[in-house]
């Protein structure tokens, strides 16, 4: 196991940092734009904003490695990252941090499609779960670790945004240093959303939802925290033990979702958890640890769903599709966790801080009775016929490229991209294209004016040599 991991730990190490700054911006930003006189609304859109940034990369970020190359694509989207954290306390400005956070979440959905494929490459079926599991469990960790980071120092002032950036900034150089190979080129899915629904209109509602309450409860969790009269200090706490609370029992919960129903498993975290926001935002009284206990129980039944919904949809999908499913559940989580935080805020506004756990209470009471719904209307997946729950194929920090489940013939390549990949020399991906062909689908074209690489060992259609 010590050399399986040996081997990628450049690349992990990479991830514990990019993970850190990312955890302490995610707590950083909304308690400083408190601080700064935002209003909850203002804050909710920021917040909205890092999800749609990280929609917009799960879509456009392929294009980008396809053009520059990973390396090249990872540094780029680092120095970008580390400059926008900078940006946070020289320009103090409502839309100015929206736009900030639109580019930060544009850079981690980069960062995870990159190192995913990477890993991906890397790994070999025998050792695929345990490296990707060990990728999870390091950014969480990452992204915990960086949310309590902030309790021990000040809100005001630079240095805390100075310390994400400095950490985002070193993690290049453990990608940049490596000496492994690039990965080969991503593999572009078809998002496909009716065939999504068609398929398993149980995950494609449930990830939704739950971006609306997971994003919502995540990233609002620490001006909650302020609005009840808890220190600055204190308020980042509340984010990273609702993260803990999801890390440490989404495996338990992933494999008893193994012997049942995995909706009726989801029914009951959606329970939980309305029992869970209801009393956090009826609770009364200043007690830290009453709050803390609450925000633990928030995340166990809370950001524990995306994965089971996830696992039920592999259950019933080819392997062939295993891609585009996850993918298109991963966007869909996206765009739940830009939708609602804006509105949640805005209820908060109107109705008090309070608003925000009773409004997610409210979300996970419809998922409850959209999940008893399909329960009734189709029959469970047999056991023999579920897949064992995979923590390194299900979490959201993994649904982008997960190579062992690609199909290449999904894909469409268009002609410059392998003219890109030829002006790049990027000779392994060169011959890598010209080993899967050109691949057509849709309304796209061929065009007579790209030549074609030719196989440096003859292709498919040459006529073998009669042997002597």
């Amino acid at each position: 196991m010590l050399k399986t991991l040996g081997s990628i730990s450049s690349l992990l190490l990479a991830v514990s940092m990019l993970m850190f700054g990312h955890g302490v911006q995610s707590a950083l930003v909304p308690l400083r734009a408190e601080l700064e006189g935002f209003g909850t609304i203002a804050i909710g859109a920021s917040i909205s904003g890092y999800f749609a940034g990280f929609v917009i990369g799960c879509i456009a970020g392929p294009y980008l490695i396809y053009r520059a190359g990973h390396i090249r694509a990872y540094a780029a989207m680092v120095s970008l990252a580390s400059a926008v954290a900078l940006m946070h306390p020289l320009f103090v400005d409502e839309i100015a941090w929206i736009m900030f956070r639109f580019a930060t979440g544009f850079c981690v959905a980069c960062f995870y499609i990159v190192i995913e494929s990477w890993l991906n490459e890397r790994a070999t079926n025998e050792v695929r779960g345990l490296i990707m599991s060990s990728y999870v469990i390091i950014a969480l960790s990452g992204i915990m670790i960086g949310q309590f980071a902030v309790a021990f120092g000040s809100v005001e002032g630079y240095t805390l945004f100075i310390l994400a950036s400095i950490v985002v900034s070193v993690a290049v150089i453990p990608v940049a240093l490596t000496t492994s190979a690039q990965p080969a080129p991503i593999t572009l899915f078809r998002f496909r959303p009716a065939k999504l629904y068609a398929t398993s209109p149980t995950a494609f509602v449930a990830s939704l939802l739950i971006g609306v309450s997971s994003g919502s409860t995540w990233m609002l969790a620490p001006v909650f925290a302020t609005a009840k009269g808890f220190d600055t200090t204190i308020a980042a706490s509340f984010a990273a033990t609702m993260i803990a609370g999801g890390a440490v029992s989404q495996w338990p919960i992933g494999r008893l979702s193994d012997r049942f129903d995995r909706r009726r498993v989801l029914a009951a975290l959606a329970l939980g958890s309305v029992i869970a926001c209801f009393a956090t935002g009826l609770m009364q009284g200043d007690s830290l640890w009453g709050f803390l206990v609450l925000m633990f129980l928030v995340g166990v039944f809370t950001h524990t769903t995306y994965a089971i919904a996830v696992a039920h949809a592999f259950d019933i999908t080819e392997p062939d599709a295993y891609v585009e499913t996850s993918s298109g559940l991963l966007l869909f989580y996206g765009i739940g966790s830009t939708i609602g935080p804006l509105i949640i805020s805005i209820i908060m506004e109107i109705s008090g801080v309070s608003s925000l756990f009773l409004s997610v209470a409210v979300v996970q009471i419809g998922m409850l009775l959209f999940l008893l719904w399909r329960i009734r209307s189709r029959a469970a997946v047999a056991e023999p016929d579920r897949e064992d729950f995979d923590l390194a194929s299900t979490a959201p920090v993994v649904a982008m490229a997960n190579e062992e489940a690609a199909d290449l013939t999904t894909a469409v390549l268009t002609p410059e991209v392998v003219v890109d990949a030829i002006e790049l020399e990027e000779t392994h991906t060169a011959v890598q294209l010209s080993d899967i062909g050109y691949l057509y689908e849709g309304d796209v074209e061929p065009d007579p004016t790209v030549e074609f690489l030719p196989d440096p060992e003859g292709g498919p259609d040459e006529e073998p040599e009669d042997e002597p």
